[in-house]
């Protein structure tokens, strides 16, 4: 494709297994977010009815647009998710197959990252999940070599041929996981070479970050993802072109929406636990003192919510912070 970026890219929220869940979509629609993504969900628990699906999967009346990502290695059971996924009262909008997990347990199931050398494999994946999924089907995957677009160029291409529609690429091998620098030459050459659209993905933690992978890359969307967590905010900085600044009650007060939203979703107990990570996303880094960053392992009501939120609230923070 030769079309040039968009002046501001286009954000798309990356699928983040325990995070893309439904309450933290809501509050990232908030700043600008439209497409949205579920968390990864794995086709063996979706067939064998793991009961996490259902929140997994759980999608708000309000969002209009919702991609679902399957995860998986063996062809059966990505057809029989597929078909449950299309029959659904989901109707999502898009289905992405992933072949960037660079997690261990999943690489050894020949899942995820491991399917971009797995050429047969992932044939048959695809024309498994093709076979059930009428409508538009992604792939999102990783560079194989760092210098030279061929490798990763030849699996896109076979990609493309089995039908597959659009591709999000991350511009690290699956082997540095989240470290060192996003190879943005790689999915450039692939953007130009390629007749589907590619999002381009990894390193987005500011609005910067997004417009220099633009750049780099030729892509008007990027994909965002542990950038925005705890910082839903990122979007609006995205599409507006300019730095935000977060005022200490709007940060707090977001964070008290997530979390009640999640206790609809999970109940107070499942929530709480759930939630650590989610206050420690929002609190963390933002001069909150430590000693309050450290109780949040010990919320496990609401009401121990709440007085955290209350001692956050009173704490000094540092001149330069809002």
């Amino acid at each position: 494709m030769t079309a040039s970026p968009l002046s501001q890219p286009i954000p798309v929220l990356a699928p983040m297994a325990g995070y893309t869940d439904l309450p933290f979509r809501r509050v990232c629609r908030l700043y600008g977010l439209h497409f949205g993504t579920t968390a990864l969900i794995d086709s063996g628990a979706l067939v064998h009815g793991n009961p996490d699906s259902e929140s997994i999967l759980r999608r708000g009346e309000e969002e209009e647009f919702l991609q679902v990502q399957l995860l998986g290695s063996i062809p059966a059971d990505l057809q029989k998710a597929t078909r449950i996924l299309r029959d659904g009262p989901w109707h999502f909008d898009v289905l992405d197959f992933n072949m960037g997990c660079p997690v261990q347990k999943v690489l050894k199931r020949k899942a995820g990252a491991a399917l971009m050398k797995e050429a047969a494999l992932a044939r048959e994946c695809l024309q498994a999940i093709r076979q059930e999924w009428p409508g538009t089907l992604t792939v999102k995957m990783r560079i194989l070599d760092e210098e030279d677009p061929a490798p990763t160029l030849e699996v896109a291409r076979r990609l493309v041929d089995l039908g597959v529609q659009g591709l999000a690429i991350h511009g690290r091998l699956a082997r540095k996981v989240y470290s060192g620098p996003v190879h943005s030459p790689i999915i450039r050459a692939l953007r130009e070479a390629l007749p589907v659209p590619v999002v381009a993905n990894g390193g987005i933690f500011t609005g910067e970050d997004a417009r220099r992978l633009a750049r780099e890359t030729g892509c008007g969307r990027v994909m965002v993802a542990r950038g925005c967590l705890g910082n839903p905010w990122l979007f609006r900085e995205i599409l507006r072109g300019e730095k935000v600044d977060v005022p200490r009650e709007e940060r707090l007060q977001v964070m008290e929406l997530q979390l009640s939203e999640m206790v609809k979703e999970y109940g107070e107990r499942g929530a709480m636990i759930l939630g650590r990570k989610v206050i420690s996303g929002y609190v963390c880094g933002h001069g909150f003192p430590r000693e309050l960053r450290a109780q949040v392992v010990q919320v496990s009501t609401w009401r121990d919510f709440q007085e955290l939120l209350k001692r956050l609230r009173e704490a000094p923070l540092p001149d330069n912070l809002p």
